[in-house]
C-alpha cells in the first residue's frame, strides 16, 4: 500500500508548508511512551496518504537526516520507491493503510536496491502517532507478567497446603509493615504488584508505561493552574455536552486507557466494575457506596470527541489544590517549578486564597474526570450521600489521603467523609487485575442502583 510517485504535496499551493527542522533524539532513546498529536494540523488538513509524510515529519520520530528528506528538497514525493531504491541511508516507507485512520510507518535502513533492514516502527492511528515497541521489549514485559503470576500461583497454593496441615516447617514469610495496612475489612485478598508486575503506584519503577507516565506529569504541572481551573469549571459546570444515562456513560469508557495510571492497561469499564464487586463483596449492605465504586472515573469521558477531547493531562492523574502551594508529596512535584503559579505570591503560600478549616468544598482542585463528574452528579441531583460524593471529587487527591497533606483546609464534614474515602481507595487501587468482569451478568444490579440514585438520563 505504497502511494504512487507524485509531486511533493508540502511543496503545493495550499497544502501544509514544511515544518521547522528538528535535531532527532539521541540514538537508543526510548520513545514508546510518547503520543504525538497535533490537532490543529488535523483540523487544517485531511489525513490521507499524500499527506501523511508530511503529518508525521511534524513529529519527534521523524529524522530530518533520511533520504526522505532530500526528495522533499527536490520537490519529490517522499515516499517515492523509484528514487528511494537508488539511494543508500535511513528511509521511511509506508507499509499499511487504511484510509483515513490508520497509516504505518516503518524506519529501515537501505544498503542497496533490494537490501533494507527494518530499524523501528510507527503508526498514525486516528491521527495520533505512537513508536510500536520492539519485539525484544514485548518479550521482556510478558516474562515478567508471566514469572509474577507463576509466584503468585505458588504463594496461593503454599497457603493453602498450610492451612490444611502441610508446609507447617517451611520458613514464615516476613511482610513489611506497610503491607498490614492493605487487609480489607471484608477479607478481600490485595495482589502484592500491579499488571506489570511492580508495586501499586510506584512512579519509579522502570515498567513499560513509566516513561510516558512521568512525561504526562510534567505537562500537567505546568499547565494545571488557578485560572485554567476556573475557566474549565465554568465552561463545563454549563453540563450541556450531552445527555445519556449513567449506563450509557459507562460504556463509552470502552474507548479510554488511562495513560497516567502505571498499574493498568485495561479497558476503563473493567476497573470501574473490578472496584464496584469488590467493595460489593466485602460492604453488602452499603449499595451507594457500590455504585460510587462503578462511576467513580465516568469523568474520564472528557478525553472523547463528544466532550470536547480534553488532553490527558486535562482529564486524568493525580489532583491537588490550585490557589495555594503545591506540596511537595505530589508525585513529580519538581515539574512544578514551570507552573506560573509556582512563583506567584498570591498563590505560593500554605494557605494562598484559602482560610483554614474553610473545607475543601471551598478549594479549586486541578482539573479532570474526577471534579467533571461530581459536577455532573451534583448538578443533576444525585441522592448520594455526601460521603459519595466526597470520593467522587477526591479520590485521586492522593496529597491528602496518601500523604496526609491540605488537612489544615478542611472540616468537620470533610474528616467524616475521609474515613470513607480510606476505605474506598484500596479498592480502587488494588482491584486493578487482569481477571475480567462479565459485564452482563453485573449489570442488572447496578442498573437498579442507577435508578434509585440518579434520574434516568443526565445532562454532561
Amino acid at each position: 500500500m505504497i502511494p504512487p510517485a507524485a509531486a511533493n504535496p508540502a511543496l503545493d499551493g495550499g497544502a501544509p508548508p514544511p515544518p521547522q527542522m528538528v535535531a532527532p533524539p539521541p540514538p537508543g532513546t526510548d520513545m514508546t511512551g510518547i503520543c504525538f498529536r497535533d490537532q490543529l494540523w488535523l483540523n487544517t488538513y485531511p489525513l490521507d496518504r499524500n499527506l501523511v509524510f508530511d503529518y508525521f515529519a511534524l513529529s519527534p520520530f521523524y529524522d530530518y537526516s533520511c533520504n526522505n528528506e532530500q526528495l522533499r528538497l527536490r520537490a519529490t514525493h517522499p515516499l517515492d520507491l523509484s528514487h528511494l531504491s537508488k539511494m543508500t541511508g535511513i528511509e521511511y516507507s509506508l507499509s499499511e493503510v487504511l484510509e483515513p485512520h490508520l497509516f504505518v510507518f516503518r524506519k529501515q535502513k537501505r544498503d542497496g536496491p533490494e537490501k533494507v533492514t527494518p530499524m523501528l516502527t510507527y503508526y498514525v492511528l486516528d491521527g495520533s502517532i505512537y513508536q510500536a515497541p520492539q519485539l525484544c521489549n514485548v518479550f521482556a514485559s510478558r516474562v515478567g507478567r508471566a514469572l509474577y503470576h507463576i509466584s503468585k500461583a505458588f504463594n496461593t497454593a503454599a497457603s493453602k497446603l498450610e492451612k490444611i496441615g502441610y508446609g507447617i516447617e517451611v520458613e514464615e514469610k516476613k511482610v513489611p509493615n506497610s503491607e498490614k495496612d492493605l487487609v480489607l475489612d471484608g477479607g478481600f485478598v490485595l495482589p502484592h504488584a500491579n499488571s506489570f508486575g511492580h508495586n501499586f503506584r510506584d512512579y519509579d519503577a522502570e515498567s513499560e508505561r513509566q516513561q510516558g507516565v512521568e512525561t504526562f506529569y510534567k505537562t500537567q504541572h505546568i499547565h494545571q493552574t488557578y485560572d485554567f481551573v476556573k475557566k474549565m469549571r465554568g465552561e463545563y459546570g454549563k453540563l450541556d455536552k450531552v445527555e445519556m444515562s449513567l449506563w450509557e456513560c459507562c460504556e463509552l469508557l470502552n474507548n479510554v486507557v488511562d495513560e497516567s495510571d502505571p498499574d493498568l492497561d485495561e479497558p476503563q469499564i473493567q476497573h470501574l466494575l473490578q472496584t464496584a464487586e469488590a467493595i460489593r463483596r466485602d460492604y453488602p449492605n452499603e449499595d451507594w457506596l457500590h455504585l460510587t465504586g462503578l462511576i467513580h472515573d465516568l469523568g474520564k469521558v472528557l478525553l472523547l470527541p463528544s466532550f470536547g477531547e480534553l488532553p490527558q493531562w486535562a482529564v486524568v492523574g493525580d489532583t491537588f489544590p490550585v490557589g495555594c502551594a503545591f506540596d511537595e508529596s505530589i508525585v513529580h512535584h519538581k515539574y512544578f517549578n514551570e507552573n506560573p503559579d509556582y512563583s506567584n505570591h498570591a498563590y505560593n503560600t500554605k494557605l494562598g486564597v484559602y482560610e483554614k478549616g474553610c473545607g475543601l468544598d471551598k478549594v479549586s482542585m486541578s482539573w479532570g474526570h474526577d471534579d467533571y463528574m461530581y459536577l455532573v452528579a451534583k448538578e443533576n441531583k444525585s441522592t448520594l450521600p455526601s460521603a459519595g460524593l466526597f470520593i467522587i471529587r477526591y479520590h485521586s487527591f492522593y496529597a491528602l489521603h496518601k500523604s496526609g497533606a491540605y488537612k489544615h483546609l478542611m472540616n468537620e464534614e470533610d474528616e467524616e467523609n475521609l474515613k470513607w474515602l480510606h476505605v474506598f481507595n484500596k479498592y480502587d487501587l488494588y482491584s486493578k487485575s487482569k481477571v475480567r468482569v462479565d459485564v452482563e451478568k453485573v449489570k442488572p444490579y447496578y442498573l437498579s442502583l442507577i435508578q434509585k440514585y440518579f434520574p434516568e438520563k443526565l445532562r454532561w
